[in-house]
């Protein structure tokens, strides 16, 4: 029932608009939303001279030594939620990464960046069981965690590396609870330090095939989040602190590879799979409980010519890819899924010596329990990167 309420109200535009954003610290991104976005969001064993890896620290180590890479995306989303009964729409824009990076040292390379962690977004409308009149009680949710990250790459011989990402994640969310005599929110303020690590090897197989092969592994942490409890009623405010909420970062690791292949005309294939262990956490709902959660995701890249283009048609990258994600959460005792297939495009354009890109991916899903009821979400996502590259530390000659 109170999903179906729930669509009733969807038609805002925020950072997420997903009622199942209610739980834990809301609903994890977990695309990156970087070049590989049209690949299905692959990175774990791709390398790149001009790519921030987001997926891997270690793929950072492919960044050339006169490079320096400055990365900003956004997204627009555009769903359609179904229940048996009722349909509704939602639209969600907002800002999705700003990262930057450069090769500081023969073995050493650096990234800074900035992306949300996860968002919070419902209105949702409930019967209020406690009187005989008709009267609803409004769940609104708002807010979200972002994550400010530092990610250094090791060289530690020719084609291997091993890098780690010391992550920072802030932010507060709220959960109100609105009727017509009184307003109780609760605000939770998020503050907590952790690592992931990878590694990542690269090997030739000629002059024109290169094989990448990586790993991934994030450490689970715990941390207690602020709860500050706030009443609005009648005109009078009382706020006051509630014990801390437990939540926790779960552990992960995952694996991928490429195959690129440069003669005339340059394909990619790669691959990833990603596991989180979400189900140590004790949540026990009648409707909701955690459980592990499995990616998988794979793409095709395509350049006409990266050696002699006669067209701009010539040398944009084309891109073609899948993924599949088993969600952290189960409804009813059935695991949320999404699919989704994306097609992506790299337009080239010069500045200076050196080439960047404008990336644009659109991503077409659906998400939900299969056919098994409950709520369907149907989306198309369509998001824009902008890849700066300039050469430093380089001489130029004019005439």
């Amino acid at each position: 029932m109170m999903m179906l309420l729930f669509l009733s109200g969807v038609q805002a535009q925020n950072s997420t608009s997903s009622p199942l954003s209610i739980f834990g610290i809301g609903e994890y991104e977990i695309r990156d939303f970087g070049r590989t976005t049209g690949l299905g969001g692959v990175g774990i064993g791709v390398r790149s001279e001009n790519f921030l890896n987001r997926r891997n620290p270690a793929g950072l180590s492919g960044i050339d030594t006169l490079r320096f890479i400055l990365d900003v995306s956004a997204a627009l989303k555009i769903s359609e939620f179904r229940t048996k009964s009722v349909k509704a729409h939602s639209t969600d824009f907002n800002f999705k990464s700003l990262a930057a990076g450069v090769r500081l040292s023969k073995i050493w390379t650096s990234s800074v960046g900035l992306s949300p962690y996860s968002n919070v977004g419902y209105n949702m409308v409930y019967p209020d069981q406690g009187t005989g009149d008709q009267s609803k009680i409004n769940f609104v949710g708002s807010g979200g965690v972002n994550k400010f990250y530092w990610a250094n790459a090791f060289e530690l011989f020719r084609g291997f590396s091993l890098g780690v990402t010391s992550s920072y994640i802030f932010g507060n969310y709220t959960n109100s609870e609105e009727k017509d005599i009184f307003i109780i929110k609760d605000i939770y303020n998020v503050s907590k330090i952790y690592f992931d690590f990878g590694a990542q090897y690269s090997q030739r197989f000629g002059a024109h095939t290169k094989v990448t092969a990586g790993g991934i592994y994030g450490l689970e942490s715990k941390m207690n989040i602020q709860h500050t409890k706030m009443t609005i009623s009648n005109n009078a405010m009382d706020s006051h602190r509630e014990p801390d909420r437990k939540s926790f970062i779960p552990e992960s690791y995952g694996a991928g590879f490429s195959i690129l292949r440069n003669k005339n005309a340059e394909w990619i294939f790669a691959a990833d799979y990603q596991f989180r262990n979400f189900s140590v956490d004790p949540l026990r709902d009648r409707v909701f409980t955690y459980s592990d959660s499995h990616t998988y995701s794979a793409g095709f890249q395509f350049t006409p010519n990266i050696n002699r283009a006669e067209n701009y048609l010539q040398i944009i990258r084309f891109q073609l890819g899948a993924c599949y994600n088993q969600s952290y959460l189960k409804v009813n005792g059935y695991q949320l899924e999404d699919y989704s297939i994306s097609l992506g495009v790299g337009l080239p354009f010069f500045n200076r010596r050196t080439v960047s890109y404008v990336n644009v991916a659109v991503n077409v899903g659906e998400s939900g329990t299969g056919q098994r009821g409950g709520i369907t979400e149907r989306y198309v996502l369509l998001s824009v990167n902008l890849s700066l590259i300039e050469r430093w530390f380089a001489k130029y000659q004019w005439d």
